[in-house]
């Protein structure tokens, strides 16, 4: 069982009440001699706080919301009858209980209206709390359920929120766990998948996922760039770890990916085919691309040119560590590297075997990190150009570890915005070095955006020995519902 907490939304989530309260709005639009919504509009302008709802339908003159929450309220209590569970909601949420997973109701509606009706519905027993509020408002529940998931004291990983509108996903993103969105509910799933959200057709879909103990990891690197590891011995690796699979991110190579392959046949593990694009920008920025064809023309004349743009900026790199007093040449840090690929990562474990450093970190953050005195800057490919040659590819494209580019959220936002223009399809939601507070904004900030997540460990072997394939630092689980939406993106972007 991956998750021991479920967050359940309940209106649209745990009951199916949606065609009632699209009812109780074309009551209200009779009333006032206006034509009903459709399905469709209903789905479209649902928002929280429902205030916002009402904006799309009623002129501002006609929004007096205490009487209008006062009317659904009254409508939706004549329409109760038709109200039902959802499919297999009695079922699963009892199911969980036996298995001893915590189940909690975190809902924008009056507590004891929701009280009453889990009461009715015999799944009470199920619940251990049930987190309403005090009016009829539909307002937010985020603080609710942070205050909530606070004082429990639970890891993010062992908890999901299963909702069915863009706020249930902002509520998920702010307690920094997963979120599952079901199709059935109150956004419906044409608008949720606008906005990267995961979704699921039915409870019973749900339930395979949160039972789902399969997780991955999108970013690792082999001897083909600067890890330790030959490609085939990472697929190994990664098999042994547990893993049920996993991309190959070298960067700016593909020269493991054919090794790689054949491996991960032979082992029966699923392999993704990736590249790790270093752009040059006024900052770190770094594009992941998964799925790419690894033959591509575009693709390899993009990688060939940056060939000679590493090597320049490597032998610059060395020089200014000279010039620092160090002792460090490009020709050992490429005899260190194996005759093939020298990174900065490589430079870092020869300024530790001489002395200079202890750790690969403090070779970064002290001379070749970005600002650092030895710091050389990129400039052959821009983060647009990168990801245009992974879409030229085929591949499904992620800004990668973005609190590395030291940018604050707002530039994070810009920068996003510009690739999101040139394909982008997401951002590393999962990576080791996020902060609680970097999972939350950076989670949000996909979602305003419509951006899909991916992640992984940044593994490199003993060129990070901190870090390991598919747990990072011991924390990170990606599940593998994270892949099959990739998978669906790139279904979708090849129709």
């Amino acid at each position: 069982m991956r998750y021991q907490y479920i967050f359940w939304d309940f209106n649209g989530t745990v009951i199916d009440d949606v065609r009632n309260s699209l009812g109780c709005v074309n009551d209200l639009l009779d009333r006032k001699k206006r034509p009903h919504i459709t399905l469709e509009d209903y789905y479209n302008y649902v928002e929280t706080p429902i205030i916002g709802f009402y904006r799309h339908i009623l002129p501002p003159e006609e929004i007096n919301f205490d009487e209008i929450s006062k009317a659904f309220h009254e409508d939706y209590g004549k329409r109760i009858k038709n109200t039902r569970l959802a499919e297999g909601a009695y079922e699963l949420m009892h199911s969980l209980k036996e298995q001893g997973v915590h189940q909690y109701i975190v809902t924008s509606n009056h507590i004891d209206e929701v009280t009453n009706l889990v009461k009715n519905f015999g799944i009470y027993e199920c619940v251990e709390k049930i987190l309403g509020a005090d009016n009829t408002l539909s307002e937010s529940k985020i603080e609710r359920a942070k205050g909530l998931f606070d004082s429990l004291g639970i890891h993010r990983n062992d908890a999901v929120f299963i909702g069915d509108t863009l706020h249930d996903l902002e509520t998920a993103n702010a307690l920094g766990i997963d979120c599952i969105l079901v199709e059935y509910g109150h956004q419906g799933k044409k608008l949720l998948r606008q906005f990267g959200a995961y979704t699921v057709a039915n409870l019973k879909e749900a339930e395979r996922l949160i039972k789902d103990d399969r997780y991955v990891d999108f970013h690792t690197h082999s001897t083909c760039s600067d890890g330790t590891m030959s490609p085939a011995e990472l697929v190994r690796h990664a098999k042994e770890s547990g893993l049920t699979a996993f991309a190959l991110t070298d960067h700016d190579s593909v020269d493991g990916i054919k090794e790689a392959q054949e491996e991960a046949e032979k082992c029966d593990i699923e392999f993704i085919p990736g590249i790790e694009f270093s752009a040059a920008e006024k900052t770190e920025t770094h594009i992941i691309g998964l799925y790419i064809d690894p033959e591509n023309e575009t693709l390899l004349n993009t990688i060939k040119k940056l060939k000679n743009s590493r090597k320049r900026r490597m032998e610059d790199i060395c020089a200014k560590l000279r010039l620092l007093g160090f002792d460090i040449t490009h020709d050992e840090a490429l005899k260190l590297a194996g005759g093939n690929f020298v990174g900065r990562a490589h430079i870092a474990r020869l300024m530790i075997e001489k002395g200079y450093c202890k750790t690969v970190k403090e070779c970064f953050d002290k001379y070749i990190g970005l600002g650092k005195p030895a710091y050389s800057e990129k400039n052959e490919l821009t983060a647009k150009e990168a990801v245009s040659a992974i879409r030229a590819a085929g591949g499904v494209a992620f800004l990668a570890h973005l609190n590395q580019t030291g940018y604050d959220l707002t530039q994070t936002e810009n920068l996003l915005l510009e690739l999101k223009d040139a394909g982008l399809n997401g951002i590393e939601g999962y990576y080791p070095e996020y902060t609680e507070k970097h999972i939350e904004d950076y989670r949000s900030l996909a979602l305003k955006l419509g951006l899909a997540f991916s992640g992984g460990s940044d593994f490199h072997g003993e060129m990070k020995p901190h870090i390991t394939i598919g747990n990072g630092k011991g924390d990170l689980r990606i599940p593998y519902y994270v892949l099959e939406n990739i998978k669906e993106i790139k279904k979708s972007q090849n129709l």
